[in-house]
């Protein structure tokens, strides 16, 4: 989110990913282990995405190299997708969204989250989250590239996959047989993903409920991310996300004004860079200002089939 390299080497991530590989292998009816072995992948994704955007900043890559190293990830993204996405696709294994789920609404609803096979259940509701961690990162990735080689079509899959990170939020908080505070492990990924949907009054007042709804359940959001979000959807957030204080618990006003001391507290420049999520921002604004500009994608928007944010 920072746009800058991570303080941990890449040999920490890599061990990691190779430790969780093995331990898969050795026990392959180990769910629990499977899952670790797909986390773990897509934080050494994540890193060597962020090496390499970070590398081109500071121009220590060939323009070849650059582009030897994209094709690459792009390559791995690619196949990981095909396999956390198919690997346990057997009816079985998904659930519907609880009865008591709102009624589907024309007004309200930005996408079918009752879809009957795409919320895993039971032993399987993990891979909910390792679907959720990796298209944010694959998010990333796209919107990151789209400051070097621009195209309306990277905007239009970056839109598509946040209905995706979206859909999934949705399916998530209306399951039954979700565990206590299951939204709260999706938040990062929603707060990526609201980045990249249209900004009409729909998609926004949308994102606005399920960021009330985030920190009534005890996360609390940045002030720098209510700004940013202010500006790109025209509204002003900045004091609380609904309209007339709606939903806006006392405890909650408290832990803001917390987090609002911490943050006013000396930091460094990395750490000011993280809280400010200067990397995805600066990524935006230079996608827009090369070529990605709002009225060329409200077709591709029409069309769709549908750190940690700190």
């Amino acid at each position: 989110m920072a746009g800058t390299e991570t303080n941990l080497g890449r040999e920490w991530f890599a061990a990691c990913a190779e430790f969780y590989t093995l331990q898969a292998r050795e026990r392959p009816h180990d769910l629990g282990a499977t899952f670790e072995k797909f986390f773990s992948t897509s934080r050494l994704l994540a890193t060597d995405s962020t090496l390499l955007f970070a590398a081109k900043k500071k121009n220590t890559l060939s323009d070849e190299q650059f582009a030897t190293e994209v094709d690459n990830i792009s390559g791995q993204i690619m196949r990981f997708k095909h396999l956390v996405e198919t690997v346990f696709d057997e009816p079985a294994n998904f659930v519907t969204v609880s009865p008591h789920a709102p009624a589907p609404s024309a007004e309200d609803d930005i996408t079918d989250f009752r879809d009957a096979h795409f919320l895993y259940g039971g032993d399987y509701f993990t891979m909910n989250y390792v679907l959720i961690d990796f298209w944010a990162i694959d998010m990333m990735f796209r919107n990151r590239l789209a400051t070097t080689t621009p195209s309306p079509q990277v905007a239009a899959q970056l839109v598509e996959i946040a209905l995706k990170e979206c859909k999934m939020f949705e399916a998530v908080e209306h399951c039954e047989q979700k565990p206590p505070g299951a939204i709260l492990g999706c938040q990062a990924s929603l707060g990526i993903a609201s980045l990249f949907l249209p900004r009409d009054r729909k998609h926004t007042d949308w994102c606005r409920r399920k960021f009330a709804l985030i920190e009534q359940k005890g996360y609390i959001y940045p002030a720098a991310l209510r700004q940013h979000m202010s500006e790109l959807w025209g509204v002003d957030v900045n004091h609380w996300w609904l309209p007339h204080d709606a939903g806006y618990p006392s405890v909650v006003r408290a832990l803001r004004d917390f987090v609002q001391y911490r943050a006013s507290m000396p930091r460094d420049a990395l750490t000011a860079n993280v809280s400010d999520m200067s990397g995805i921002f600066e990524a935006m604004n230079l996608a827009e200002e090369t070529g990605l500009e709002e009225e060329d994608l409200k077709g591709s928007w029409g069309s769709s089939p549908e750190g940690d944010v700190v």
